[in-house]
């Protein structure tokens, strides 16, 4: 399954030149040539998914493999006090390529790349208790 106006499918089919770190019958990883930092990485199964959704247990479980290998060598070979693994999924989200893909951005202490800024104020029982009915209804 590919897609030809996908860039990330032209990647993989070599149409596009780019730095690949690792690759396997399955998945691909390769450097993003828009980095938040140095080594910010771009990790794709190599059939074409939409998203999250879209993607079947095998080739998701597949690319979770491959992530947590990428996360181990960027922190012991980049020398890195953290990284982010970020998989968005749809506009709303800041999904950009509609082919399914995880990011794995290195970041340092002292970085102000970007913060994630969870909410301090709880929300009450009776939203909870909507949203779990809306859920599980």
């Amino acid at each position: 399954m590919k897609d030809d106006n996908c860039i990330f499918c032209q990647i993989i089919e070599r149409k596009i030149d780019s730095k690949i770190i690792f690759e396997n019958e399955k998945v691909m990883t390769f450097l993003d040539i828009f980095p938040i930092s140095r080594g910010h990485m771009i990790i794709v199964p190599k059939n074409h998914y939409l998203n999250l959704e879209d993607i079947p247990d095998d080739d998701l479980a597949e690319v979770f493999k491959i992530v947590k290998k990428m996360a181990k060598l960027i922190h012991e070979k980049l020398n890195l006090d953290g990284y982010n693994v970020l998989q968005n999924n749809f506009t709303a989200a800041g999904q950009v390529i509609n082919h399914f893909h995880v990011h794995i951005v290195p970041r340092s202490n002292n970085d102000n790349r970007f913060k994630l800024k969870i909410p301090r104020i709880p929300a009450n029982d009776k939203e909870l208790n909507y949203t779990l009915e809306l859920l599980k209804g």
